[in-house]
């Protein structure tokens, strides 16, 4: 195998403070990773945390550098991530996962929806809902689920976010855009189908569709809505958390809807100009059609996340993984990256 064409690593990092809670925090479990795989690859490497979401200020040029970038966004500055991959651009830094672009559009989760629409690809019924005219709930049918447009880690998703009555989503609309200020809210009819989170990981110019998981929600009481809140990825105690579980089916049965899921991922990938690393969640519908709820670029890297466990599941080693984003990183960016032929 090739040597890698970079001789120093840079992982550079958003500041955590000690009180900050785990939807931050975790950039620091995904350092823990990154630097076990660098080491294993036994490449030179620092961690840096970089201030004030300015990373120019602590990061120039140099010959053989690259950039391992786990820049995450505090809540509610989602612009901070997208600031910190142009300005690795501006300084010609190459750096790991996508380009600032792709981060913009994947990111806002209102402009993937029209993306995907526009190219033919299933997305539920939903838009942006305004909670002064809220028309919006005539035209797609509930229950409904409403989310800030431009928020990660199942912020916002605190609670029950799924709404029966227009009233109950006006109301958590209102609630969202005085949370998230200057951003839009999102609403969807709420696909109560099996949900689906397909990992993708670049490999030699192309990219590779690792096992497809499947969140599963067990003995979940009626009435509770079977979503992965903000309780179910955050708060190990909750009855949510410890009742969502993943799991990686392998029924000859369930074989046409795993094609169809990577079918769909491989095209988001592709589409959006993906780079690295990505994971595209999906949702079944009462038909049991697939849909795609989000396109996760740069997703959480840590040992216990969803993306290493599809990566396991593969057979890949964190070392694996580290070393096919950075191959991926240090080839000349093309945006968006060709479907091979």
């Amino acid at each position: 195998m090739e040597l890698i064409e970079t001789s120093r690593v840079v992982i550079a990092h958003n500041p955590v403070e000690a009180s900050a809670d785990p939807s931050t925090s975790d950039v620091l479990d995904q350092v823990a990773l990154v630097s076990e795989g660098l080491e294993s690859l036994g490449l030179p490497h620092e961690t840096v945390e970089v201030p004030d979401w300015q990373p120019w200020l602590r990061l120039s040029p140099s010959p053989g550098l690259t950039v391992f970038n786990l820049m995450e966004a505090p809540p509610g500055r989602p612009e901070a991530l997208l600031g910190a991959a142009a300005a690795l651009e501006l300084l010609g830094l190459p750096f790991t996962g996508s380009p600032s672009g792709v981060l913009w559009v994947t990111t806002d989760k209102l402009a993937t929806r029209a993306v995907l629409a526009a190219e033919g690809l299933p997305v539920p019924p939903g838009g942006r809902l305004d909670p002064d005219r809220p028309d919006l709930l005539d035209r797609i049918p509930g229950p409904w689920i409403l989310k800030p447009a431009c928020e990660d880690a199942s912020l916002g998703l605190e609670g029950d976010p799924v709404c029966a009555t227009p009233e109950a989503a006006v109301e958590r609309a209102r609630d969202l855009a005085a949370r998230f200020p200057g951003q839009n809210v999102v609403a969807e009819t709420f696909l109560s189908g099996r949900e689906l989170n397909v990992s993708l990981l670049a490999r030699d110019g192309c990219v590779e569709v690792l096992p497809v998981a499947e969140i599963v929600y067990e003995g979940f009481p009626e009435g509770m809505s079977r979503i992965l809140s903000y309780e179910a990825k955050w708060d190990e105690e909750s009855f949510a958390c410890i009742h969502t579980v993943r799991r990686f089916p392998d029924c000859p049965c369930d074989a046409r809807l795993l094609a169809r899921a990577e079918e769909l991922s491989r095209a988001a990938w592709h589409i959006f100009g993906l780079q690295g690393y990505a994971r595209v969640d999906l949702r079944l519908d009462e038909a049991g059609e697939p849909h795609i709820l989000e396109v996760n670029a740069n997703p959480c890297l840590a040992a216990d996340g969803g993306f290493m466990a599809a990566a396991v599941r593969a057979g890949l080693s964190a070392r694996d993984v580290v070393e096919r984003i950075l191959r991926d990183a240090v080839v000349p960016r093309k945006i968006p990256r060709q479907a091979p032929q």
